[in-house]
């Protein structure tokens, strides 16, 4: 069974009520954003463009669908309050907990997932920061005007950080980009961070032409 048919089967068995502005109302305003997220984070659909639903395996969950969820997703998602917050990551747990009790498997069963929300969360301060930070960094290139022959739109991951240079790697690309980045931004980045960006190619170097959402990479299961 699919995740949208197991997110309505779970919502009908809850009784949670319908939220008319949500992407899909009868799942709820919660597990509908994490829908919507899942959607977002690349997981296999099916259905209308303006209007798909997710059709692949609880299985196919992993950490980082939830950690772009969680750190990338949904302070993007018109959430002010930390309360809201608390109570759309409670939901989503729940959801987990209730796929667990009826022994239906999922990609986080090895996980302790209160523990890897409450983790993911406390990341969320230093990934708004960067992304912001990176999003002016690439206003400045633009500025400049730089003499691009080519571009590259990718997730990256950050696999190695050196004195003004982080090493990137693109999930569709075989080769790497070395990019140089301002002092104040470099700090922030940790390995294996993802990152969305669009680099630009000068021939001499990798600039910064757009900056999206920045997510972390969680700790492998001991």
């Amino acid at each position: 069974m699919g995740l949208y048919e197991l997110m309505r089967e779970y919502a009908v068995e809850t009784s949670v009520p319908n939220e008319p502005s949500s992407a899909t109302p009868e799942l709820g305003y919660s597990l509908s954003l994490f829908h919507t997220g899942l959607l977002e984070s690349g997981l296999s659909s099916e259905g209308p463009e303006d209007n798909p639903l997710l059709t692949a395996s609880p299985l196919d969950i992993d950490g980082a669908c939830i950690s772009y969820f969680v750190v990338a997703f949904l302070p993007f998602s018109a959430i002010s309050q930390e309360e809201e917050m608390n109570t759309i990551l409670f939901d989503v747990y729940s959801f987990f907990k209730w796929m667990d009790k009826n022994n239906i498997e999922h990609g986080l069963g090895q996980r302790n997932l209160m523990a890897m929300i409450k983790e993911l969360f406390s990341m969320q301060e230093r990934c708004l920061k960067l992304s912001h930070l990176l999003d002016n960094e690439s206003g400045r290139v633009l500025e400049t005007n730089p003499d691009v022959v080519n571009t590259v739109n990718d997730v990256f991951t950050v696999m190695k950080i050196e004195k003004n240079t982080v090493v990137l790697q693109g999930q569709n690309e075989n080769e790497s980009f070395r990019l140089g980045l301002p002092a104040d931004i470099l700090p922030l980045i940790q390995l294996h961070d993802s990152l969305e960006l669009v680099l630009g190619d000068t021939t001499n170097s990798w600039v910064l032409i757009e900056a999206g959402q920045v997510f972390p990479e969680l700790p492998p299961v001991e």
